[in-house]
């Protein structure tokens, strides 16, 4: 992890961290603030910066001015590539230091089991892991295929499909704007376009492209068959996975229960060692204890 300097605690390294990661989230009890905290350590201050929208925005805006501060977000419905360019150009002293997650979510990345197995409060076998992860994926899989269809015709209908006139003198009256407005083939060709996108057999097919991704084909959920571990919605696997199969106690010996009990489990295995993580959590580590160190 990214050593602290010599010299006073934890909370004074932490007020005084030239270095920030604004992540999502908008509370003290945010999974992405704990559990980021604890991987990077008290060098780097770890904050809640709101949503996604919100974080991009003050990536872009900010990062001319605080060129210490970085950025993470979700993956969501983010293509592949739009992921990568980021991970390949950070930091990018044009743009912004923006990352994102390669999975769907931070949560995705603690129901892995090759991971998951790593922590000290797992009670059950790693089979009975494996099989409680695969049965929460499964009763969510049409769900949040469905729900996926519904972002990519959100998404679609959100591009700047049309400009805006550029000549006032075109506009003398009431007439010649109805006319102009009524003479743009961007109309014409949108009302075409969003014809087909919303026509049953265009959803259907969409639909089986999302699925035959998350499933690789198969006709149900099979470990190592699609990419359903790294694009199913995370949030609502693990919390049901740390209830079933890890037990965490405080020190008054009391069970906790989630939402606390899966930070403690997330935290447990951020805290183990860098060659023990998730490649992702490597690569962030990394990254920023490479621009720590250049400073």
């Amino acid at each position: 992890m990214i050593e602290g300097r010599s010299g006073g605690g934890p909370d004074e390294l932490h007020q005084s961290a030239k270095h920030i990661l604004n992540v999502e989230g908008g509370g003290g009890n945010s999974l992405d603030l704990e559990v980021l905290q604890a991987l990077l350590g008290p060098r780097i201050r770890v904050r809640a910066l709101g949503s996604s929208q919100d974080i991009q925005g003050a990536a872009r805006s900010l990062f001319s001015v605080h060129p210490d501060w970085y950025f993470l977000i979700d993956r969501d419905h983010q293509t592949d590539a739009f992921v990568e360019k980021f991970w390949e150009e950070f930091p990018n002293p044009v743009t912004c230091n923006l990352l994102v997650w390669r999975r769907r979510e931070l949560e995705n990345y603690f129901i892995i089991p090759e991971y998951a197995t790593k922590s000290e409060y797992l009670k059950v076998s790693e089979d009975q892991l494996r099989g409680t992860i695969l049965h929460c994926c499964r009763k969510r899989l049409f769900f949040d295929a469905a729900n996926q269809v519904v972002i990519l015709i959100r998404e679609q209908f959100k591009a700047k499909w049309v400009e805006q006139f550029p000549r006032v003198t075109e506009f003398p009256s009431r007439e010649a704007a109805l006319a102009k407005l009524a003479g743009l083939p961007e109309l014409a060709a949108k009302r075409k376009a969003t014809s087909k996108l919303l026509s049953q057999r265009q959803v259907s097919k969409l639909f089986s492209e999302v699925l035959d991704g998350l499933t690789g084909g198969t006709e149900r959920l099979e470990y190592g068959c699609g990419r359903w571990l790294e694009l199913l919605k995370g949030k609502g696997v693990l919390p049901t996975v740390v209830n079933r199969c890890f037990r965490v106690v405080d020190a008054g010996g009391r069970v906790l229960q989630c939402p606390k009990s899966v930070n403690e489990v997330a935290k447990e295995l951020v805290r183990k060692r860098l060659a023990d993580q998730p490649q992702d959590f490597q690569d962030l580590v990394n990254l920023i204890r490479a621009k720590v160190k250049a400073t």
